[in-house]
């Protein structure tokens, strides 16, 4: 490959990854929009502006967890493109699957929030059905690269793959676990709202015991980056 072919190569590949990383602050910023300061009337009392500010508090920790979400999922794309040297129509057509899901996080975010009621389950199933394909997006990409076509990575840092790989897989299984415990929960409890929200509880427990496992085969190349 000549030197300017191999030149042009590099600035398609940064282009895709700066069109990522446009995406990625994009839906950060619409998610800070969305959260806005109530009206509220001259004459209000402390107490009757914090009755206004409930929703605003609601819309403001969704706010918290989807930007450290997504700012994970930044961070693991910038980890596993830092191995590329080259590119092909199966990768690009991967990464826009991801920048497809990370796109719909406000839309995801908005319905969760805004729509939080008793009794009102499809706001929920929306967020974490998101966040699930999200997982999985990135585990393609990862298994694309990493695996079905290593040709696009440099050689060597077999350690460092392998690692991104299973944390990516790792991930997806954690929320389909997560998903397949919530259906089963619903159809048992003839569609009780507070029985699948207890059962979100099963997310935490498997994210600590994938940190614990994950840590243990972590390289230390990586760990001076995290």
């Amino acid at each position: 490959m000549s030197e300017v072919t191999e030149i042009k190569k590099e600035f398609e590949l940064e282009r895709m990854i700066l069109f990522s990383d446009a995406v990625f602050a994009i839906a950060i910023t619409l998610l800070a929009i969305d959260i806005k300061f109530p009206e509220v009337s001259e004459t209000a009392n402390n107490s009757q502006v914090l009755k206004a500010m409930k929703p605003l508090f609601v819309h403001f920790g969704g706010f918290i967890i989807s930007f450290f979400f997504i700012g994970a999922v930044w961070w693991r794309h910038l980890a596993i493109f830092r191995y590329l040297r080259d590119y092909d129509k199966g990768l690009v057509a991967r990464n826009l699957v991801l920048l497809f899901f990370i796109a719909c996080f406000p839309f995801a975010v908005s319905a969760f929030t805004e729509n939080m009621r008793h009794a009102f389950l499809l706001p929920v199933i929306i967020y974490f059905a998101n966040i699930a394909f999200t997982f999985f997006a990135q585990y393609f990409i990862c298994h694309y690269i990493f695996v079905t076509k290593k040709d696009l990575c440099y050689p060597g840092k077999e350690n460092e793959k392998k690692y991104l790989l299973l944390l990516a897989q790792y991930s997806a299984l954690i929320f389909l676990i997560t998903m397949v415990t919530l259906a089963i929960i619903y159809f048992i409890s003839k569609g009780s709202f507070t029985s699948v929200i207890m059962g979100l509880y099963i997310l935490p427990i498997l994210m600590v015991i994938l940190k614990r496992r994950i840590k243990k085969i972590k390289p230390a190349s990586l760990k001076s980056k995290a």
